[in-house]
């Protein structure tokens, strides 16, 4: 039995780095931006109150933080003002994961994921930000011991990196980072926040001159195009950053009974993942990786997102040929059979398909073209295309059956292809419209994981009840 500890020290550094994180815009808002507005001496004091007060309230989170680990739980009291005290049973925890980050990699310590099955997806159960690599391991196998002891098959293997096997089965190329930067969508996500951030500087920023500014830039066309292509170069360079740090060094270990996955530049990630807690795979596909060949593969862990990433599902390969996705699926997974055929949709559904987009994108484009004409009629050009991108979402939806798996595939500007065993599947749907009864079609829909829903709209409704039938 473990007695009361608490955690490493440099958790209070850790600690105020995050709060600091947090604060770094509306302080550059309260602060700098309104610089014209108060004094030198409030510019100064407001950054020295928050650091005093984030340094105070980290020791004292430090403080009042104490874990302590028995035969059957894990106890937790924290809180400054509110005692909060709280404990962990090791038959609800289904993964363990490790992170080490920049302060955490300076005192030699690591940083503990605990997640359970009843916590919120994505966010784990309880974090010990600052703990060594020794007691991790000693937390580990005291649940190991403590599951096993239950007769739980749950597996929690050995956490530390040194433990692991040299049988890779995947590893992300720094070139690929690069790739995976320019084709993920980060790029216009970094564009959108660049947007957002300058939108909050009108009191920092002259607009009217930078309106009179950009008006002669407009009119050289050749600045122009340069002002976006550098533009352009610091969004990908922003999105290139982000994806270094998250997924630098990726590489995926297949073990007998787990998958270890161990990412990150500066914060450094390990994570283990019990193959019997995956309940499915998705291959996602956007517009420009079809066209490249490239997917990304995830797993759907009944554990939560270990990683941090979407609810429900693990990275298990973030960027990755199509042919080499399906041998790695094969080597970590064999039970999985990757189908490059799939039922199709009925042809009564292809209407439905190539209309619905028009529909949707039809109500804000009608104003439109109607107030800013006639320049505002060039938005109806926008409605064949969308009919067209429905066509081809028509094209790539359907469903199969092989065996004991079930897959469904759906999209438009990203191809979503699931597949799951049968005795993974927890309740499967069918429903339709009164327009879907007119043309014999039925939505399926399947759920492997609460709150997570994959479906295929217009499938045949004879298939849909034989896909029903097959799961009952």
């Amino acid at each position: 039995m473990f007695e009361k500890k608490r955690l490493h020290p440099i958790s209070i550094f850790s600690y105020v780095a995050k709060q600091w994180r947090d604060m770094l815009l509306p302080l550059f808002m309260a602060v700098v931006l309104k610089a014209r507005e108060v004094s030198m001496v409030w510019n100064i004091a407001v950054p020295a109150v928050a650091l005093f007060y984030t340094t105070l309230a980290g020791f004292f989170t430090w403080l009042r933080f104490t874990y302590q680990i028995n035969d059957e739980e894990l106890y937790i009291e924290q809180g400054i003002f509110i005692r909060q005290k709280s404990s962990i049973p090791f038959e609800r925890i289904q993964g363990i994961s490790l992170s080490i980050g920049f302060f955490q990699r300076l005192a030699g310590v690591v940083q503990v994921h605990i997640e359970t099955a009843g916590n919120e997806l994505g966010k784990a159960e309880a974090v010990l930000t600052a703990v060594t690599k020794e007691e991790a391991e000693q937390i580990a196998q005291q649940i190991r011991r403590a599951k096993e002891k239950g007769g739980s098959a749950e597996a929690i293997s050995p956490i530390s990196g040194s433990e692991l096997s040299d049988d890779i089965a995947f590893s992300l190329r720094f070139r690929d980072v690069f790739l995976l930067s320019a084709t993920s969508g980060g790029v216009f996500g970094a564009l959108a926040a660049i947007s957002a951030f300058i939108s909050q500087l009108d009191d920092f920023i002259s607009y009217d001159v930078l309106y009179r500014d950009m008006q002669g830039v407009i009119r050289n066309a050749l600045d122009g195009a340069l002002a976006l292509v550098v533009l352009f170069l610091v969004a990908y360079a922003l999105s290139v950053g982000r994806h270094l740090l998250r997924y630098a060094f990726f590489t995926v270990r297949n073990q007998k009974e787990t998958i270890g996955i161990s990412r990150g530049l500066f914060e450094k990630q390990l994570l283990t993942v019990s193959k019997k807690r995956v309940q499915g795979m998705i291959i996602k596909e956007n517009v420009i990786q079809r066209l490249l060949g490239y997917v990304s593969v995830h797993m759907i862990h009944a554990g939560g997102s270990l990683d941090g990433g979407e609810n429900g599902s693990i990275v298990l390969c973030p960027f990755v040929k199509k042919e080499r996705a399906v041998s790695v699926i094969a080597a970590c997974f064999p039970e999985y059979c990757i189908h490059q055929q799939f039922q199709p949709l009925p042809q009564r559904a292809r209407v439905r398909y190539m209309l619905r987009p028009v529909y949707v994108l039809a109500i804000p484009i009608s104003p439109l073209a109607y107030f800013f004409q006639p320049w505002g009629i060039g938005l109806l050009l926008l409605l064949p295309l969308a009919s067209y991108l429905g066509y081809k979402s028509y094209r790539m939806a359907g469903w199969t059956i092989s065996g004991e798996q079930l897959a469904l595939r759906n999209g438009m500007f990203r191809i979503e292809t699931m597949y799951t065993r049968k005795y993974c599947i927890q309740s499967i749907a069918t429903s339709a419209t009164w327009f879907q009864k007119r043309k014999q079609l039925r939505t399926l829909a399947v759920a492997v994981m609460p709150r997570m829903f994959f479906k295929v709209t217009d499938v045949d409704e004879k298939e849909a009840e034989a896909v029903y039938m097959w799961v009952r």
